[in-house]
């Protein structure tokens, strides 16, 4: 193609049509311009193209990755849930100073000595974010929700190191030195532990402030987890909802 053009460049120079010769290269010039950009048009179609399907297969995944975490997080917090109310409890118990409850003490004082942590795990949520695709996503409520779960998932991890510090560091040597952790476990645990050694004081408790308000800082974490929990489960409902439009899916 390129030898067939130069030979009708030759042949109108040869044949002194300079006029000729300038209106074909500036026609030879506009064509090729108009090659390159119908082939640039071509490539990003394609690049939007691949994008598309890119961006479809992790929303179908993600997807997926969603639903399948639902379980296990309405049972994480139905778990906290009970921790909340055994520890609330706990101190309504000992703020009637009734030394008849006692019993009943020792069953919820489990609960104090139970921490949880998030510990969630969204690979496919977190590779999206951390590739960058984010920014290549036109659907704003999408985005929008995709960038507040992402957030969120980071707060957690925040959230479990206030946790376990608090476990660590003002509960767990409280136990050691208060309670006797065999006779007051919860029912989940206790069979694997040995029962016996010295007896738990319980008496002394109604009138121990440093009890009083390790088990109120215990509640006060309880519920600020149990809140963070709800607002991620419905971060994940809007989510779910909007990658299922997306896609097109069957609720």
């Amino acid at each position: 193609m390129i030898k067939f053009f130069r030979k009708i460049r030759q042949n109108l120079l040869a044949e002194d049509k300079t006029g000729k010769y300038f209106k074909y290269a500036i026609g030879e010039i506009f064509l090729v311009v108009i090659g390159i950009l119908i082939a640039l048009q071509i490539n990003n179609w394609n690049e939007k193209r691949l994008q598309k399907l890119t961006l479809s297969n992790y929303y179908k995944r993600m997807h997926e990755e969603l639903e399948s975490s639902r379980d296990e997080l309405d049972n994480f917090i139905i778990g906290i849930d009970s921790l909340v109310m055994l520890n609330r409890k706990t101190l309504e118990i000992l703020s009637s100073n009734n030394k008849d409850s006692i019993p009943t003490l020792q069953k919820t004082l489990g609960a104090l000595c139970t921490a949880w942590v998030t510990n969630f795990n969204y690979p496919i949520v977190e590779e999206f974010m951390n590739e960058g695709y984010l920014a290549k996503v036109n659907n704003t409520k999408i985005k929008d929700e995709l960038q507040a779960f992402s957030i969120q998932l980071n707060r957690f991890n925040s959230l479990d190191t206030g946790i376990v510090d608090q476990y660590s560091l003002t509960i767990e040597p409280f136990i050691n030195n208060h309670l006797n952790y065999s006779q007051i476990a919860l029912d989940m645990y206790k069979e694997s532990l040995v029962p016996g050694g010295p007896e738990t004081d319980f008496e002394k408790l109604f009138n121990n402030l440093e009890a009083w308000n390790i088990i109120t800082l215990k509640l006060e974490m309880l519920v600020y987890q149990k809140y963070a929990l709800q607002e991620f489960k419905a971060m994940r409902e809007r989510l779910t909802n909007l990658l299922n439009s997306e896609l097109n899916l069957k609720p």
